[in-house]
């Protein structure tokens, strides 16, 4: 009896010890949405809400049902879930809202997936062909800048149906992208977001910083500051000590060339398409940022040209010889020469 009573006891504890260690494991290897998606080809996305509640309320959260399909079929239907208006400047300046989309917990632990619940949808600011295009244009950049470093964010463009709550058959359709969510780059990548102004030089990771920096100079971005926290985010590695730097938010860039873009030109700056140099960082480093930056041109080049997006073979033409010429520059200056503050003059054709 002895026996068998510790028996029953050694074997609990082998029980419970399966269980700490599994269940860390299970967890590991299920997806997030933005990761299932992200596998998926063709998504559609149905959101069904009242319907001038997005440009015509002064409420920052909208009840609203998705749907979502794709080529594999649906996912899911008629889902709760809540829309989050973004973007105070675009909400003045656009006909469309960016969108968060935050997704029910419930929905997520029916489909297995991990509880990242909030995902952002870019939408198009403008109505007709323009909006359309700077869409495209944007995710171009995303998809060129995730060519060149994984400390990037992933995309997934998808075709969205809005409709109207009272009259489900009544829907706008318009492209968008999604953008990876903080909390997939955190499990992708095992570095954690923090929220800081500011942050000392010797706390950034040369190499993120400098990819950010050079790449924003590439696309004529000047709207963004890892001083002032703007659209560039910091990831911590504890594995090394270090900030990376993500950068996001690309429609003020030349390449979009967004209407709605207002910005005070320096006075080194003669176009509004000309390129400015603007790393806040290892200024007295900009040389080698930008040499080194000079690797990436075939992989820059190359995505333009064969990336999955609807963009049209004119435009990416146009956008592959704008980033040529910055190239080109970047090529025949000495390291010396590329100092903070050095500018690319557009030379026309974007």
């Amino acid at each position: 009896m002895k026996f068998n009573r510790i028996t029953m006891r050694f074997t609990l504890l082998l029980f419970i010890l399966w269980a700490q260690t599994s269940l860390p494991a299970q967890e590991s290897t299920r997806l997030t949405l933005f990761e299932k998606l992200y596998h998926l080809d063709s998504i559609r996305l149905t959101l069904t809400y009242p319907y001038d509640s997005l440009t015509k309320s002064n409420n920052n959260e909208i009840d609203a049902l998705i749907s979502i399909e794709s080529t594999s079929g649906s996912l899911v239907t008629n889902q709760p879930l809540t829309l989050n208006l973004r973007g105070k400047f675009r909400r003045m300046k656009c006909n469309f809202p960016p969108l968060l989309l935050n997704f029910k917990k419930s929905m997520l632990k029916s489909l297995d997936l991990k509880n990242v619940d909030e995902m952002k949808l870019v939408t198009h600011c403008i109505n007709g062909e323009e909006g359309q295009l700077n869409l495209q244009e944007e995710r171009m950049m995303y998809q060129v800048y995730e060519s060149i470093t994984p400390m990037s964010y992933r995309t997934i463009w998808v075709t969205v149906y809005y409709c109207d709550q009272n009259h489900p058959a009544v829907c706008d359709t318009s492209a968008g992208f999604l953008l990876e969510p903080d909390g997939d780059i955190t499990n992708r990548l095992g570095v954690c977001e923090k929220k800081i102004f500011n942050p000392q030089e010797d706390s950034l990771l040369f190499e993120s910083y400098g990819h950010a920096a050079a790449f924003n100079f590439l696309i004529g971005n000047r709207d963004w500051s890892v001083i002032g926290a703007r659209n560039a985010k910091l990831f911590f590695d504890k594995a090394i000590g270090k900030y990376i730097v993500i950068p996001y938010d690309f429609d003020f860039s030349n390449v979009v060339g967004a209407s709605y873009r207002r910005e005070t030109l320096p006075k080194t700056m003669l176009h509004p398409y000309d390129r400015i140099y603007q790393g806040e960082y290892f200024k007295d480093k900009a040389g080698q940022i930008l040499k080194s930056f000079y690797l990436f041109r075939d992989s820059v080049i190359n995505t333009v040209n064969t990336a999955v997006n609807p963009m049209g073979e004119e435009r990416r033409n146009q956008i592959r010889k704008y980033f040529e010429k910055w190239f080109d520059m970047v090529k025949k200056n000495k390291p010396g020469g590329l100092m903070y503050d050095c500018v690319c003059p557009y030379t026309g054709g974007l």
